[in-house]
């Protein structure tokens, strides 16, 4: 009998991380005996087509039967464990648990959920609304989640429905056996790095030796204040011109990953909802000591700490903070719009039918250079009257209506016959 382990989430409380470790070391927890099947792309087609999911771009129509193949790889492995690592998971009701439950009969399934504190979640959650193109602001989305009267329903909707901890628990104990179901619960701030992978290491029963190289350890990169607002204004410009995949792309992978550690103003939350926050984790934890859930960590990590509150509220961003976090975010479009050039090369080569010769290359630089100097020398002509008069003089030379600029006619004068 193999034991399946599946980490079902939640949403926010390192799956990045923990997935890029897991992807890592795929074979070395192979030589061991345990399968993390099909890889975390796979797992995740898996899970859309388990709970119906649909996604536009490069995955539209590939989830279709990606679940029977997922089981086919953990039916086939003659290990010891399998390790299933999906945050939708978290997403599934009580039919889609116990569907997925009889088809891994034969196996000991376990259920591992991670679980972070309130306060930290909220602001997490708000980041990625944005990130994944949302256009709600700060105010708003927290009013929502509170359920203050007059705010719009949705977004509060959705938080729960992604975080409702409790929710997931309840669901999957109706097919997996409470002593099956363990809780990792995501360290607090100034914790050693590699805290949350011990933790889910124990929970997920992974062998001893298990270290992934810290280099290829991945995690979602926090934006700040300014940059958050920047991205969301951009939201509201493409206004859906982009799809999933692609917004994905252009913001998560790129826009964000560059912005890393630019940011003056990281993301905490507001002393008036810390209150609120604090209730909601001790309450949390009450719950969880009731159903007696087997825990990796400390249930008193789910217990935010007061902290400082921060000088500004989370959207309130000056125009200088703004624009110098825009210009950031033009400088990684344009750093990935060139990486994409030089790795799609191949295919305008085919469109053009060749490459440039050695020739072609080394001209067409020294032109560059000759026409960047004379940018240089424009630009320069304001602060010296000496690259000026140059200036003045080249246009002389070259333009065929300098005779009608009295500047040229001069500068000719005094530069002699021609």
């Amino acid at each position: 009998m193999t034991d399946v382990f599946l980490h079902v989430g939640l949403y926010k409380t390192g799956t990045t991380t923990i997935q890029g470790a897991l992807g890592a070391t795929a074979e070395q927890l192979a030589a061991e005996g345990v399968l993390f099947p099909g890889g975390s792309r796979a797992q995740r087609l898996a899970a859309y087509d388990l709970l119906g999911q649909r996604v536009g771009g490069e995955e539209r129509g590939e989830a279709a039967g990606a679940l029977r193949r997922l089981l086919d790889l953990v039916d086939a492995h003659d290990g010891r464990a399998v390790v299933v690592s999906e945050e939708e998971l978290s997403l599934a009701r009580p039919r889609h648990v116990r569907r997925l439950v009889r088809s891994l009969r034969g196996h000991r399934v376990f259920v591992v959920v991670g679980a972070r504190d309130p306060a930290r979640t909220v602001v997490s959650a708000w980041q990625q609304t944005i990130v994944n193109g949302g256009c709600t602001s700060w105010r708003d989305f927290v009013a929502s989640v509170r359920g203050e009267p007059g705010a719009p329903p949705s977004d509060g909707i959705s938080f729960h429905w992604r975080h409702d901890l409790l929710r997931v628990v309840d669901t999957w104990a109706t097919a997996v056996p409470m002593e099956q179901i363990r809780l990792v619960t995501v360290p607090p701030r100034g914790a050693p790095g590699a805290t949350l992978l011990d933790r889910f290491a124990r929970a997920a029963d992974l062998p001893e030796t298990w270290r992934p190289p810290h280099r290829t350890t991945m995690r979602n990169v926090s934006l700040g204040a300014a940059e958050l607002e920047a991205v969301r204004r951009l939201n509201g410009s493409l206004a859906g011109r982009l799809n999933a995949t692609q917004h994905r792309f252009v913001i998560e992978a790129g826009i964000r990953a560059r912005l890393a550690g630019t940011t003056s103003r990281p993301l905490e939350l507001p002393a008036e909802h810390q209150a609120w926050a604090r209730a909601q984790g001790e309450r949390l934890v009450a719950e969880l000591e009731q159903r007696g859930v087997e825990v990796h960590g400390d249930l008193a990590d789910l217990v935010p700490e007061c902290t400082a509150p921060p000088e500004r509220e989370l959207d309130d961003v000056t125009d200088a903070e703004l624009l110098d976090a825009t210009q950031q975010a033009l400088l990684s479009l344009a750093l990935d719009h060139g990486r994409l050039f030089r790795r799609y090369r191949k295919e305008f080569m085919a469109q053009e039918g060749r490459l440039p010769a050695v020739s072609e290359v080394v001209g067409s630089q020294l032109r560059a250079g000759g026409f960047w100097l004379q940018k240089k020398a424009l630009r320069a002509s304001d602060r010296h009257p000496l690259v000026a008069g140059a200036s003045r003089l080249y246009v002389a030379r070259t333009s065929p209506s300098r005779a009608a600029r009295p500047w040229a006619r001069q500068r000719s004068r005094l530069a002699g016959p021609m």
